[in-house]
This record gives structure tokens, sequence and C-alpha cells, in this order.
């Protein structure tokens, strides 16, 4: 087992019920949040993140075509982005975002064994307010934090594990550091 894994679908949901009302907690009206997911636990986050208090707004699809296939299955090539917003729903941006992103996941360019592609992270904080903060509870390999700081987003991170805490801590300094050089 890794840090914070639990067993039942009923643990689940109430671990993600209690960080996700944290998340709530902090975040001010309008703010919008976004919570990767598999097809195993889609349903109970969705109820988790609207136990918690958030308006459940609709999910993005994050297709990755380098997905390994699955012999006599179907190929496991998405994740879910499940979008909520802090009521009210406010838009901070005029633009309109695609529901399907296409991004490969790059073996090398991984740091974390959930890590996500830097370019889609940066798409996907496109509906968040220029210069707003962003509190990834989940820092991993700091993907979420050099996509704030090369789009002009603050960001607050939380990362358990010593070793990912360190090696996310040394990529988001060379982030800043080439971000203001």
């Amino acid at each position: 087992r890794v840090i914070n894994d639990v067993g039942t679908l009923r643990e689940f949901i109430t671990w993600a019920t209690l960080w996700l009302s944290e998340c709530w907690r902090l975040a001010k009206p309008g703010s919008p949040i976004m919570v990767f997911t598999d097809w195993r636990q889609l349903p109970a986050m969705t109820d988790a993140i609207q136990a918690a208090g958030f308006e459940w707004r609709g999910i993005v699809v994050w297709h990755k075509p380098s997905a390994r296939p699955m012999m006599g299955s179907f190929r496991r090539d998405c994740e879910f982005v499940i979008h909520a917003v802090k009521a009210p729903a406010k838009a901070w941006t005029r633009r309109c975002f695609p529901g399907v992103y296409h991004y490969n996941v790059v073996a090398a360019q991984k740091i974390h064994l959930t890590s996500k592609p830097l370019a889609l992270l940066k798409d996907l904080l496109g509906i968040v307010i220029e210069g707003g903060t962003v509190l990834d509870p989940f820092a991993g390999g700091g993907t979420t934090a050099v996509a704030c700081i090369e789009t002009g987003r603050q960001f607050a991170t939380i990362e358990l594990s010593r070793d990912y805490y360190e090696r996310a801590g040394e990529r988001i300094r060379l982030a800043e550091d080439a971000h203001q050089g």
C-alpha cells in the first residue's frame, strides 16, 4: 500500500470528502476545482466532490494515445478531470475550452507514477484567473506548480512523501530560476 491508500470504496469516498472539504474551506467563491481520476473512481469522486460542497460542472477527458493496449479488452487510454466550482460559478475568461485533450504520456519525463504532461496542466489552468492561487494537495513531481509558474499563477502544494517533496522542490526551484532569468 502507498501513503493514504484506502481499501474499500466507502473508505475512499470518506477520505476524498475530507480532503476536498478542506479544499472547499480554503477556496474563494467562484474558484474552480479540477480532480484527475480514472474510470474506477469516477462515480465515487464525483460524489465526494459534491459532498464536500462543490458544484459539479462537468468532466474533461484526457486522451492518452500512448497508453498500453489491453489484450481482450478496451484500451484504458483516458483519464477524467472532474471540474467543479465553489458556488457561485464565475467565468474568469471568455475563452471556450475543449472537452477532450490529447497528450501522450512520455515515460522519460515522468517524475512520479501519476505525473501529468506539463502542457496538459498549462492548458487546464486556462480556467483559473491569471495571478490566482492554485492549491495542489498531492504535488507528486511538482508539475502543477511548474505549470503555474509558466502561466503566471501562484501555487501552494502539499506532498506527504519526503522523496517526492524534495524532487518536486528542486524542479520548482529550477522552473522559478528559468522564469526569472
